[in-house]
């Protein structure tokens, strides 16, 4: 389902059942995740949340992460690893993500994507996270389908496009954002299937995880602590990727890691730490 701006709570029902059906199986124990909220006020909300999210509804519950439902936003807290204190939420107006959008610092992935300032480029972002790079994509004109297939993700990213969309510095921005929540694999099948145009898609597979002595950033830690349980094989994304983008696939990955799937790219441009792995399409349009 694609999902515009608009009753939050709504939204994330719309696709509940489809997140509760999915496949756990996995031999790590996924993550005890329950709600809480930071005002009386809201507890009907936050039950409500919890329900669609199939999430532990007792604040005093023992959980691993914890959703928190505040006046002004969704935010996420680990209590259960105490190395990842304080919480996270999606801020698209402030914080890193903001820095990044009003300061740029994007050239490489601007070009990987092949996006020029006068041309329309549609890009999905089939591994959203915490669509830090959607919103570069989106700031700089392009048009992005965000895709993320966990439930928490998901209510992260709908109400940060969603507060975005209202502040006057980025509410155009996040208007080129547009939150698909389900498999990517699936979506793309239906895009193919409805001829839907994307002319890249981009991939960002989780990193293959540090060794103690590097010490990975605070959401990737989440990230990789929320999807445990919930992990795909990267290598049939790329492969759905190469037959749905007309133009290309773009793929982010450590510098100096081998390409996904030992699949060969068109050309590469490198950053600093990452590198962007291109294969091109040019699959025509119907």
């Amino acid at each position: 389902m694609v999902c515009r701006n608009s009753d939050f709570l709504k939204q994330v029902s719309a696709t509940a059942e489809f997140f509760l059906s999915m496949d756990r199986s996995s031999s790590k124990t996924p993550p005890r995740i329950g709600i809480a909220w930071t005002d009386p006020s809201l507890e009907g909300k936050a039950r409500q949340l919890a329900r669609t999210l199939g999430l532990l509804p007792d604040p005093g519950q023992q959980c691993d992460v914890v959703l928190q439902l505040t006046p002004s936003r969704l935010e996420l807290s680990c209590p259960g690893h105490p190395s990842l204190n304080g919480p996270v939420a999606v801020d698209f107006v402030r914080g890193p993500a903001g820095y990044r959008r009003r300061r740029g610092g994007s050239e490489v992935l601007l070009r990987a994507l092949g996006h020029k300032a006068n041309r329309r480029t549609v890009v999905m972002d089939a591994t959203g996270g915490w669509g830090d790079d959607a919103l570069v994509m989106a700031a700089h004109g392009c048009e992005v389908l965000v895709v993320e297939r966990h439930p928490v993700l998901a209510a992260l990213l709908l109400d940060g496009i969603r507060r975005a969309s209202e502040h006057p510095a980025t509410g155009k921005i996040a208007g080129r954002m547009r939150l698909v929540r389900g498999d990517s694999l699936q979506v793309m099948d239906r895009l193919r299937a409805q001829g839907t145009v994307i002319d890249v898609v981009y991939l960002d597979p989780m990193f293959p995880e540090r060794s103690k002595s590097a010490k990975v950033k605070k959401k990737l830690q989440i990230l990789q602590l929320l999807l445990i349980g919930r992990e795909n094989d990267a290598d049939p994304l790329l492969d759905a990727a190469l037959r749905t983008a007309r133009k290309r696939v773009v793929v982010k990955r450590p510098a100096t890691a081998p390409p996904l799937g030992g699949a060969l790219p068109s050309h590469s441009f490198r950053g600093r730490t990452v590198r962007f792995d291109v294969y091109l399409t040019d699959i025509p349009s119907l």
